[in-house]
């Protein structure tokens, strides 16, 4: 973490500054307060997708009450290549590897047709153990717990292996092993490579671990610092395509539950994409573990990430600059629905950006295609997602937009922005452009 001691603070009419170089805890509003949700009965109307995620939950704890069923889930997730092992559960349970677990399921639940009867009327789903630590220690014992939720606003749903309700809290997870089932946030389409890949902290074989990618240090490849953390590439040798860069993310509330396992952090470039509507924002380019150009390509899976990543290429900024004079937002997300598209209620988002500029003056950055090139603020404020609407399932998690942290009224030394999200700090970063 690049920290020092702090500098002399440029003082704001409508802020009040802070001196320390920590990140500054009092100038965040904590996350609203929950209450332990017990599993039955729910305050708001229990959908008929609703119901059936219930049952289906309640039928694998009681799956669960079976040496040989939990080792042999155990084994399964263990294979299945993705960062947190995760199953496609409708696919897994339709496998040859799942059958196991579909037939004690159909035993429980009045047979094979109606459990899968049930499952059909359920939005595609994941099924995993979100708790990195329980993941990295469980070898397939008793005491298992399953826990659901379809959308973040809803309550949890939990069972022990005798299908009877708990009670968990939805900010921190019990001592005992979680196996979660929620609606699906990975790209099943794109696994791990195994060649590229290795399984960590999994107790020689005996638990199921954590997927990670191997870092190799080679110049045509990825460069990595000495610790080679965070994904991207970090400071090395090989020539840097111009563009700009995320080099540092430091996010203070990522707003991803304990339940829901690793956060998907996406950085998202949007600004207006027609001269005939300079007003109207939309993505423009998406950065993060599954973005479609490997140069963004990064995975932020804690609050701290350092490396390098392309946020904008030379030529897309280049482009914009062209025909745009008011430059664009960097926003932080935590992504959901599907990798690299938000969902979101388009007028919040609207509101938290006006309310961040009235603090700051500004929520968006310029790049002057100078001799420097120059990475300015600038005041771009626009209408977004024109086609959100009641389809959306879900809301996606806004973290924070890049503001230059002098206009917020922070010096955090060796970065160059805060997240704002509203008139909340929510982070720090490091924004770059090379050329």
């Amino acid at each position: 973490m690049r920290l020092t001691q702090c500098k002399g603070v440029p003082v704001l009419a409508l802020l009040v500054v802070l001196g320390g170089c920590a990140d500054a805890v009092s100038r965040t509003v904590a996350p609203p307060a929950t209450k332990d949700i017990t599993a039955a009965p729910e305050a708001q109307p229990v959908t008929e997708e609703r119901a059936s995620l219930t049952e289906i939950a309640r039928l694998i704890a009681q799956s669960m009450d079976n040496e040989p069923a939990r080792q042999h889930l155990k084994r399964d997730m263990r294979a299945a290549p993705f960062r947190e092992h995760k199953l496609e559960l409708s696919s897994y349970l339709t496998s040859k590897d799942g059958r196991a677990l579909l037939d004690r399921m159909s035993a429980l639940g009045g047979g094979e047709q109606r459990v899968l009867g049930t499952l059909s009327k359920i939005r595609p789903l994941e099924f995993y153990v979100p708790v990195a630590s329980q993941r990295e220690t469980w070898t397939g014992k008793a005491d298992v717990l399953v826990v659901s939720q379809l959308d973040e606003s809803e309550p949890i749903v939990s069972f022990d292996e005798r299908g009877q309700a708990v009670s968990l809290d939805k900010k921190t997870p019990p001592s005992q092993p979680v196996l979660s089932i929620v609606p699906v946030e990975t790209n099943f389409r794109a696994p791990m490579p195994a060649a590229t890949s290795r399984n960590a902290r999994d107790l020689n074989g005996e638990a199921i671990g954590t997927l990670e990618p191997l870092r190799v240090k080679t110049s045509n490849m990825v460069a990595c610092d000495e610790t080679c953390t965070g994904g991207g590439s970090a400071g090395g040798t090989t020539a840097i395509s111009p563009g700009l860069y995320l080099e540092f993310s430091r996010i203070l509330d990522m707003k991803e539950p304990w339940f829901r396992g690793d956060p998907e952090i996406e950085v998202h470039i949007q600004g207006p994409t027609s001269t005939a509507a300079p007003s109207y924002g939309d993505d423009r380019s998406c950065s993060g573990e599954h973005a479609g150009d490997y140069r963004k390509v990064f995975d932020q899976n804690d609050a701290f990430w350092e490396g390098r990543v392309m946020l904008y290429s030379e030529a897309e900024v280049v482009a914009f600059t062209n025909q745009f004079k008011d430059g664009f937002h960097v926003l932080f997300w935590e992504d959901d629905n599907d990798t690299c598209t938000l969902k979101l209620d388009t007028n919040t988002l609207v509101g938290v950006l006006q309310s961040t500029a009235s603090a700051t003056g500004t929520v968006a950055l310029k790049v002057l295609p100078t001799a420097n090139w120059g990475l300015v603020a600038a005041a771009f404020i626009g209408t977004f997602f024109s086609s959100a609407g009641p389809w959306l399932l879900t809301n996606d998690d806004f973290l924070g937009v890049a503001v230059e942290q002098t206009a917020a009224g922070y010096s955090y030394p060796g970065n160059t922005h805060v997240l704002m999200d509203g008139r909340t700090l929510n982070g720090r970063a490091t924004i770059i452009y090379h050329h």
